[in-house]
């Protein structure tokens, strides 16, 4: 028996509490895990000020960027072991071991299912101390095993590593040797910051209203290839000039949840450019309407261009993103979170409040 710490979130913007439970062994097919470290996304902040209609019941327990360790394996289990340390994605499936797109035989496009689940949303999150994962979770994922000596702290930052891996590479070598804007200096732009470098980018241009947090990614992140754009009134005509010897942008990700982004993206577009919608307008009222004509002819026809949206991870990103931490490919990775971005599990609500300013990347819950 294992003795379960969890932090229950009564309503948005309401009140956690400390709970203890009893959790048996696993069963056949299960695990357990000891959480380790959970980073706060801006998922988080939105569902603890506001809430989100996918969460249809409170209380609730929140988060879901999460490092674990394997305590306890069930009967059956041979590819995790105790003593483990796992990175779990936020995208999880439906748990119908026959559904086309979750399934054991499915495409693996969980997002895709009218039923798909989200870990912190219908799935329970893990502000907690242990979990069992059933079944279906550890036969179809979204879990890999890092290897010995990788730090809980980069493994926690599995999911939003996977989440703009995802947008970044399914259009194929819409980066190598290429031209990539990110509006947006949040945590989303800085882990595409990384991964467009790791990539191979000619040049990064990284567009933000804040001056503050701009300067800070352009000093921890940038090198030679990076380029900062104030968001201004002279922001299309700054951002172009930055694309030379290139007319325009070829890849284009949009990292801020607001529609002046959207807006801004698709003025920035012209031959052959990609564009990702990764951050999403939403809110506890649902997801408002953007309207956008589109001339099908002559922009997506003769200018080759490409819309698309990452919405989540599949094990497509997962896979990725265990590939970049666990080849120490992304060596700057430790700056995303400074001193004022940790905080123990019992400071959860002050987490998420650090979480949520305006200078803030990265901030890790340390449950040890």
């Amino acid at each position: 028996m294992t003795r379960n710490l969890v932090y229950i979130l009564d309503q948005p913007g309401g009140r956690f509490t400390a709970t203890e439970e009893i959790l048996p062994p696993p069963g056949p097919g299960e695990i357990l895990i000891r959480v380790r470290r959970t980073s706060v996304c801006q998922s988080d902040v939105v569902i603890y000020e506001a809430g989100l209609p996918r969460i249809r019941s409170w209380p609730a327990v929140i988060l879901h960027e999460v490092s674990a360790t394997v305590e306890a394996v069930g009967a059956g289990v041979t590819t995790f072991a105790p003593g483990d340390l796992v990175g779990l994605g936020c995208d999880i499936p439906c748990g119908d071991r026959a559904c086309i797109y979750c399934g054991d035989h499915g495409s693996g496009d969980w997002t895709y299912c009218p039923h798909t689940q989200a870990t912190g949303h219908e799935f329970p999150g893990f502000a907690r101390t242990h979990a069992i994962l059933p079944d279906w979770f550890v036969a179809l994922g979204p879990i890999v095993r890092f290897d010995p000596g990788t730090d809980p702290d980069h493994a926690c930052q599995l999911e939003p590593l996977a989440c703009c891996l995802e947008g970044m590479t399914r259009v194929n070598h819409c980066i190598e040797n290429r031209v990539v804007v990110l509006i947006g200096a949040g945590s989303q732009s800085t882990y595409a910051l990384q991964c467009a470098l790791a990539m191979g980018a000619r040049k990064v241009i990284l567009v933000n209203r804040g001056r503050e947090r701009l300067e800070r990614v352009l000093q921890d992140f940038g090198d030679e290839r990076v380029v900062g754009v104030a968001w201004d009134d002279e922001v299309v005509k700054n951002v172009l000039a930055a694309s030379r010897p290139f007319n325009e942008p070829h890849f284009v990700m949009i990292n801020v949840p607001a529609e002046a982004g959207y807006r801004l993206a698709t003025q920035l577009l012209g031959y052959g450019t990609v564009l990702d919608a990764h951050a999403g307008v939403k809110g506890a009222g649902g997801k408002p309407r953007i309207a956008h004509d589109v001339d099908l002819n002559n922009d997506i026809h003769y200018k080759l261009q490409c819309y698309q949206a990452t919405h989540g991870s599949s094990m497509h990103g997962i896979g990725l993103a265990h590939a970049m931490i666990n080849g120490r490919k992304l060596p700057l990775l430790d700056r995303m979170t400074n001193g004022t971005e940790r905080f123990p599990h019992t400071q959860i609500r002050e987490a998420i409040s650090r979480a949520a300013d305006k200078d803030s990347l990265k901030v890790i819950i340390n449950w040890d």
